[in-house]
């Protein structure tokens, strides 16, 4: 006798999902169901932070940027045509160019709010996700570097810390942007580990999308696994010589995952073509072109300063203070924590 198909099975398609689910369950170890119930704790109390701390959302008018241009993605608009009436008021952190106006941010994180606008109406959703995400990657990436239980006391400490879960649940560039490298990072390791080709292409994307949502960011978030890449493939070449085809595996995967990140790079530069004029000036930089890095005079929006190395020391030797007294889990004795 023929056993019948899958598609034949008369049991409703949930009650066939509900089978396999548990069946998944029971093989899975404890190390995996714990850090899946963080990942998935972590995503409910960012929803539910986001709908009642900051029901009308937060202080920062950033947000109100974000989810503005997650709207004009979703009709298809890279910018608004106001004509005249660009004049009569004055946006946001948008750019007035002749009639049109545009976002000074790169739209990767709000075309993530636009998925779950789209889907579901409620952009909180991709909040839940992305801090869910993020969990389950640092449990992914500690397991990665030492070992699960290594892995899973980081997603809880990452989870329970007030920097996470309070930037997690508004409409701002950090959490989304955290959740590509990421990616980055896991992928890229565990490609390394495995000699997996399929993971150093994941690896290139990610932080391509990384780049094209905040560039300095991911540059120098993946500086540290460029010099590695970089590291194996000069030995590879030395103990090959020069290399021909095929080529070894340490130059295959790099060069993927060095492919894939400078296509996003690519278009990264042709976003800045399309909205600015110029692939190398970026929106943030047409905005401000004097709010960048270095000492020196800095101004935006009217507000002149000059920025010297004391003010420098001054303002982020304080910013590190408050980062390790208030954001960082348990605060101060976290911190003395993590060093020890």
């Amino acid at each position: 006798m023929s056993s019948r198909s899958d598609s034949a099975d008369p049991r409703p398609f949930a009650r066939r999902l509900a089978s396999r689910g548990r069946a998944r369950i029971a093989r899975a170890d404890r190390f995996t169901l714990a850090a899946t119930l963080v990942a998935v704790a972590t995503g409910v109390l960012t929803f539910a932070i986001a709908a009642t701390l900051f029901r009308y959302h937060s202080v920062n008018h950033d947000e109100g940027v974000y989810l503005m241009q997650a709207a004009m993605l979703l009709s298809g608009q890279l910018e608004i045509h106001a004509g005249e009436l660009a004049d009569a008021v004055h946006p946001w952190f948008f750019i007035e160019d002749d009639g049109r106006l545009y976002p000074k941010y790169n739209p990767v994180p709000a075309a993530m709010y636009a998925v779950s606008m789209w889907l579901f109406g409620e952009p909180r959703v991709t909040l839940a996700v992305v801090a869910a995400g993020n969990a389950a990657l640092v449990s992914l990436l500690g397991g990665t570097m030492f070992d699960r239980r290594v892995g899973l006391a980081a997603a809880v400490l990452f989870a329970a810390s007030p920097l996470a879960l309070i930037t997690s649940s508004v409409f701002l560039p950090y959490a989304p942007t955290t959740f590509l490298n990421l990616c980055f990072a896991v992928a890229y390791l565990r490609g390394v580990r495995d000699r997996s080709l399929a993971l150093a292409g994941l690896a290139g994307v990610a932080i391509g999308l990384a780049f094209f949502a905040r560039p300095f960011t991911a540059v120098l978030f993946a500086a540290p696994f460029i010099l590695h890449a970089l590291g194996r493939v000069v030995v590879a070449v030395r103990d090959v010589g020069i290399p021909s085809l095929p080529f070894p595996g340490p130059i295959r995967r790099h060069g993927l995952t060095a492919l894939f990140g400078i296509l996003f790079v690519g278009v990264t530069l042709a976003y800045n073509l399309r909205v600015t004029g110029s692939p190398l000036t970026f929106p943030y930089e047409a905005f401000a072109p004097m709010d960048g890095p270095g000492f020196g005079e800095r101004r935006i929006l009217g507000h002149t300063e000059e920025y010297t190395p004391e003010l420098a020391l001054r303002s982020n030797g304080y910013a590190l203070w408050y980062l390790a007294t208030r954001w960082i889990v348990a605060g101060p004795l976290g911190t003395l924590l993590a060093l020890a």
